[in-house]
């Protein structure tokens, strides 16, 4: 098990490593990082006290936690994003609302998140201009696509352990990083990633030499969680952790 806020960590050091010479010259550097950083901090607290997916026989996970605390800490974590950098939260805001849309759920509950964003947004858009901060549109879709692609690539690495045939990767990566062929230095093309024991490697590199990474993970035996309960196996279930090499390759095409 792992924590979201650890997922996101982790994509804010890819973030932090990208191509440097692909980033385009603006003001918002470091709001963008601590945004991509802290894009799941709304899960911190629900993620000391996991819950049991009766139903699934498994813990809940993001993509099956029930809508409505989920979205009461979604508005929970974009607040405390916004007191630090209302550009972060209008980022993340965007992100959110492209995770809901992919997900393909539908609650009236959804719908009343959603417009109230759109509204947040569009306050955000309000307040940066007044203040001579506007934000550009191909300066947000860049900011959108490093985001989805850091969040992706933490993602990946957390789905799968090391050293994962390629037969088994899930299938949201099966044809690489969606998105990805739009950076340019991909040459159109999309990046994709093959693991070599504990090495991930990604073509078209999008980052500028080799590096480690480390993704703390519990892993909590079913049969404590049976006898125990979930949230007290997991309390006493100490923390390992996992790390990754992350580097060039060149790899069939998917």
């Amino acid at each position: 098990m792992i924590k979201q806020h650890d997922h996101g960590l982790l994509a804010g050091e890819f973030a932090s490593r990208f191509r440097r010479e692909e980033v385009p010259r603006k003001r918002h550097t470091d709001e963008v990082l601590y945004a991509i950083a802290n894009h799941d901090r709304g899960w911190v607290d629900l993620d000391e006290t996991p819950f049991w997916n009766d139903t699934a026989k498994v813990p809940y996970s993001f993509i099956d936690f029930p809508v409505v605390p989920k979205l009461t800490f979604y508005r929970r974590g974009l607040d405390e994003i916004e007191t630090v950098t209302p550009y972060g939260a209008l980022l993340c805001s965007l992100h959110y609302e492209r995770l809901i849309e992919v997900s393909g759920e539908n609650a009236p509950e959804l719908t009343v998140y959603l417009q109230e964003e759109e509204q947040r947004r569009s306050r955000i858009h309000r307040e940066l201009e007044k203040n001579g901060a506007a934000i550009g549109e191909a300066e947000l879709y860049y900011d959108s696509r490093l985001l989805q692609f850091c969040d992706d690539l933490s993602l990946f690495i957390g789905l799968h352990e090391p050293g994962t045939q390629t037969k088994d990767i899930h299938p949201w990566f099966k044809e690489g990083f969606s998105r990805t062929g739009e950076f340019d230095f991909t040459g159109g093309r999309v990046i994709t990633a093959e693991w070599r024991g504990t090495t991930l490697l990604l073509d078209p590199y999008p980052f500028t030499e080799s590096f480690e990474v480390t993704l703390p993970v519990r892993r909590v035996p079913r049969s404590e969680a049976a006898s125990r309960g979930l949230a007290a196996a997991y309390s006493c279930t100490p923390e390992t952790p996992v790390s990754v090499t992350i580097a060039e390759g060149e790899l069939k095409r998917p």
